[in-house]
């Protein structure tokens, strides 16, 4: 179910996808490899020009140079610092490279490198657990949502995101899963009842969730009678995707607004 919700995301809205986007694949475990290598060539959009197992910066930078990939998927069994520094790496040197990075598990110091590397690279990148892809064409579709400069977040990346965050954002943390699904929502800029067809509920239930999101940030967000732009602002701040400075110049804009 998260899959499909996650897949009709990045379709939502837009006409069937005809761009064949070039693929670059580095992923540690050799079962994905091949299922990568098997499923891939069948796709009409994909074009899969390499894939390698684990590599370093420099193996990973000299394959970008020769084979100029349009997105890079990067499969790691455990999300550490030293694989979001490679991301770094990518991001420099490719800014307009769309970034897939999929993970098995994740530590604490990982998830806080992650949030840096969000602050100063918030378009064109999806942080997915391998276990939320269930079919190739989930995975497609996300793979061309960052060529389009969108940006895919694992609710429990999110969640992971959340907890690395400031005392301002700590709110977020008493949200339950389904609140901070329909946070996300909301911060893309949809209307209730679109969120209420994705998540396939009744505009009502999305109602509910969305009051009791504003009741839990009581007091956090001083002086703004705006709840739904306090929610989102925090929530992006807290998901590395707003700088605490930005937070700073909204507040102040929507207060005296």
């Amino acid at each position: 179910m998260k899959g499909d919700v996650m897949a009709e995301n990045v379709k939502r809205g837009r006409a069937p996808r005809t761009k064949r986007v070039r693929l670059y694949v580095v992923e540690e475990q050799e079962i994905l490899r091949e299922a990568y290598k098997a499923s891939f060539p069948a796709e009409p959009t994909i074009e899969l020009i390499g894939i390698a197992g684990e590599g370093d910066a420099e193996a990973i930078m000299s394959a970008l140079a020769e084979l100029r990939p349009d997105a890079v998927l990067l499969g790691t069994k455990m999300l550490q610092p030293e694989v979001i520094d490679r991301l770094a790496t990518v991001r420099e040197h490719y800014p307009y490279v769309g970034i897939v990075l999929l993970a098995t598990l994740y530590d604490v110091k990982g998830i806080k490198q992650l949030r840096e590397f969000t602050k100063k690279s918030s378009k064109g990148c999806a942080f997915l657990l391998k276990h939320s892809i269930d079919r190739i064409d989930q995975l497609v579709q996300v793979i061309h949502a960052v060529t389009e400069g969108q940006v895919i977040l694992d609710p429990l990346v999110m969640e992971g995101l959340i907890g690395a965050g400031d005392s301002r954002t700590a709110f977020l943390k008493d949200l339950t899963h389904r609140e901070l699904e329909v946070l996300s929502w909301m911060a893309k800029e949809l209307k209730n009842s679109t969120i209420a067809d994705i998540l396939c509920v009744d505009p009502k239930t999305i109602e509910r969730h969305i009051n009791s999101i504003y009741s839990k940030l009581n007091g956090t967000w001083s002086e703004d009678k705006h709840s739904r732009v306090s929610a989102i602002m925090l929530y992006l701040k807290a998901t590395g995707q707003l700088s605490g400075e930005e937070l700073e110049h909204n507040n102040r804009a929507t207060a005296v607004y």
